[in-house]
């Protein structure tokens, strides 16, 4: 499990660098969400949690730069 919280707070960090608007960000985030709800089901709800984290602490970092 500890692998998916570093991986999902890595992808939310490429997201925050390849992604400049933040609805579109949150969009995709919501989207990959969902998708991966039809795969491991109520674990989909850490991702979000996880994917949010990864682009608020790299958006973060950006905008104190």
């Amino acid at each position: 499990m500890l692998s998916f919280f570093i991986m999902f707070l890595i992808v939310g960090g490429i997201l925050a660098f390849v992604l400049d608007n933040v609805k579109t960000a949150m969009t995709v985030i919501v989207l990959a969400s969902i998708a991966w709800a039809f795969a491991f089901g109520p674990w989909a709800i850490l991702t979000f949690i996880e994917l949010i984290l990864g682009f608020t602490l790299v958006n973060k970092l950006k905008s104190e730069s």
